[in-house]
């Protein structure tokens, strides 16, 4: 059995304004996240029957540090091999916030930080909740790993809430990796009260005693009754997003219809589970291929997150001024996020001063708008915003630690872009290039100081996908990646070590898909079937519909890259490039469909058997990602399915790519998929 990240329950007796409480304290006496595993469980339930609840007039339960709970501990889970043994998980969480729930005193949870899953399930077998007001969030992301809340959770939000709410909070907030901030879990009435961090303890025991006493009102807002209708508009929802992919979404919602017709379901306290549904439900679930892939994706983007394979152990620079080679949109995006992140001078450099103040003018809306959102206020919108600056002369740019280019996607271009930076920039300053496709090792051939240059390829859009390609040279050294890892992190980015090789992971993945895609519709095959055959796998867009997001200029520009460096596997794509000549924006019309305009530039279609052609392209992605782990691009598969997780969005219930490869198409990353996956650490000695 994997070891326990045991967290121990402390119990201690004081008063407070008069009222005697209770407070068992969750603590596991280290830096790692407070989670519930059997032991911890067992002994939560034990601190409970040992409560001496005659002389308590409550009870509350908080956290340490700034985590009131994580949720359960994964590791123990995945052991379970029977359906008696996956449901025992769900029962034994089940008993023991049964246990808290029926205390014959009022129970409060002390939300001191982040509580989710299991840890905001035992929250709510609470009478009242409190929340401090820097909780990095509160949510129930079980059914993004494969699961459901099997611990209660989504009887007593349902209680609370409503089915709407429920329904929001269970199935739909997850699958896209959203929480609840505490001002938004008061706003919905999942939380009674949310105070300040400081003295927040104290705080929410003045709370108790105001609700104790009769003179605080606790918030309770009124449950939605949309009822089915609603429940049945967001399966419909579902199926548009995931093609029934994934069956916990889906569990989820038909536990919350089965309460429906019972509009007064008995009170959370008085039974545990008693038809035995949840329970069942999560132990099939846990025991699925989608499970242990959505677990093993979490665990992949927490440790390879925090420790990145191939991070040397030199000392990275400081970086306290950064200069932005370009100013379109990506070179805008890079520095609005060195300045909000890093807190540090920005200096943003173009051809014309038109471009420069443009891309000033973009920055500042998108500040303006992030103050609008409610995620900046408007002090520090205006902080960041000074902190930007624009120039035409590159000379400006001589007391920067680092500079990043992000112009044309052009050799010699980037190439003359360095050579005018070296000539300005201090001999140590960091040379970064965001290249997509091309050689890093090229582009640094002609520098006299390539030890500097480090490729860092960031994902459009930059503010929301946390992938950075790391790709040093042979000449790169290690001071300067040690310093590309630190600001990678600064910027809260997952940084993943890359060989300088065509299309690096992401790209080189993607590309090779849509080379297939476009070759199976040149090749005559009718279109919309090739585009959706991969529907039933739950990828985020069809191919089609990625190439219309990219631009089919820009995806032109890089198949015809990939192709050039290995034209064995990357097809040429004449239709592509038809529709490119034509000015149109892709091949979909604006229902998804393919537009009258680009069917004229495709062969006549011929019916196509889209099972045959989904494993064709499952077979082709295999084969490119052997090829990529066969070249030593990336340490190992753990590191393709974090580049394909944060880079191109792939979802945790395929577990990035390769356990899904391995269950379709038979390859062997990860032998035995159903047994624990583990995130194997590379060897720090090497690189790659």
């Amino acid at each position: 059995m994997p070891e326990e990240s045991m967290t121990r329950t402390h119990t201690t007796y004081l008063e407070h304004s008069g009222f005697r409480f209770a407070l068992l304290r969750l603590d596991n006496g280290t830096s790692r996240p407070i989670t519930l595993g059997p032991d911890s469980l067992e002994d939560l339930s034990a601190a409970i029957r040992s409560l001496d609840i005659t002389s308590v007039d409550a009870v509350a339960v908080t956290g340490t540090r700034e985590v009131f709970c994580a949720g359960a501990d994964l590791g123990n889970m995945t052991e379970a091999r029977t359906l008696d043994e996956a449901q025992e998980v769900a029962r034994q969480g089940l008993r023991c916030f049964a246990g808290l729930a029926t205390l014959p005193v009022p129970t409060f949870a002390f939300l001191n930080g982040l509580a989710l899953g299991g840890g905001l399930e035992l929250a709510l077998h609470t009478d009242y909740r409190t929340v401090s007001a820097t909780a990095k969030g509160l949510g129930f992301p079980e059914v993004r790993l494969g699961l459901i809340p099997g611990w209660g959770g989504l009887d007593r939000v349902l209680e609370l809430l409503g089915p709407d709410t429920a329904a929001r909070l269970a199935v739909l907030d997850p699958l896209v990796g959203k929480n609840l901030t505490p001002a938004a879990a008061h706003d919905l009435g999942l939380v009674d009260a949310v105070l300040p961090a400081v003295d927040f303890l104290t705080a929410s025991l003045e709370f108790a005693a105001g609700v104790l006493a009769g003179t605080t009102a606790p918030w309770r807002r009124q449950p939605t009754e949309n009822g089915p209708g609603s429940l049945d508009r967001l399966r419909d929802k579902l199926d548009a997003m995931l093609h029934g992919a994934a069956p916990a979404p889906y569990r989820a919602l038909d536990l919350l219809m089965e309460r429906l017709p019972d509009r007064n379901p008995p009170a959370f306290a008085e039974h545990t589970d008693p038809d035995n549904t949840t329970a069942r439900a999560f132990g099939e679930l846990l025991l699925s291929d989608q499970a242990r892939a959505g677990i093993y994706a979490l665990r992949l983007t927490r440790s390879l997150a925090r420790t990145p394979a191939g991070r040397p152990d030199a000392p990275a620079r400081p970086l306290r001024s950064i200069g932005v080679v370009g100013a379109g949109l990506m070179a805008s995006q890079l520095a609005l996020l060195f300045a909000r992140q890093l807190r540090v001078p920005v200096l943003i450099t173009d051809l014309s001063r038109d471009r420069v103040d443009k891309a000033l003018e973009w920055i500042r809306a998108q500040l303006d708008r992030q103050v609008e959102r409610g995620q900046l206020t408007a002090d520090a919108a205006l902080n960041i915003s000074g902190l930007v600056q624009g120039t035409t002369d590159k000379t400006d740019f001589a007391q920067c630690d680092a500079v990043i280019e992000a112009v044309f996607e052009e050799l010699e271009v980037k190439r003359a872009v360095f050579a005018e930076l070296e000539s300005i920039l201090r001999p140590d300053a960091l040379l970064l290039t965001n290249t997509s496709a091309l050689s890093v090792e090229d582009i640094c051939a002609q520098l006299a100081h390539p030890e500097r240059l480090v490729g860092l390829h960031f994902f459009n859009p930059v503010s929301v996908l946390p992938l950075v390609e790391v790709i040093p040279t042979t000449r790169t050294a290690e001071t300067s990646l040690a310093t590309a890892f630190e600001m990678a992190k600064g910027l809260g980015k997952t940084a993943v070590l890359v060989k300088d090789s065509p299309g690096f992971v992401v790209n080189r993945i993607l590309t090779r898909l849509m080379c297939e895609v476009l070759s199976l519709i040149d090749g005559g095959l009718e279109p919309e079937s090739v585009d959706h055959a991969l529907d039933p796998v739950g990828l985020p867009m069809t191919p089609l519909a990625l190439l219309q997001f990219i631009g089919p200029a820009v995806q032109l520009h890089i198949c015809e890259r990939m192709r050039q460096a290995y034209p064995d596997r990357f097809a040429a794509t004449p239709g592509l490039t038809a529709i490119v000549n034509a000015g149109l924006p892709g091949f979909l019309d604006a229902n998804g469909g393919i537009s009258s305009e680009a069917a004229v530039h495709l062969p006549p279609p011929a019916p196509a058997d889209q099972s045959a052609i989904r494993s064709r392209l499952l077979s082709t992605l295999a084969d490119e990602v052997g090829h990529i782990l066969r070249e030593g691009v990336v340490a190992g598969p753990e590191q393709v399915d974090l580049c394909m997780i944060l880079g191109a969005n792939y979802p945790f219930h395929t577990g990035g790519l390769t356990p899904l490869l391995d269950r379709i198409t038979g390859t062997n990353y990860h032998p035995g998929l159903r047994i624990p996956l583990s995130v194997r650490q590379p060897s720090p000695a090497s690189r790659f």
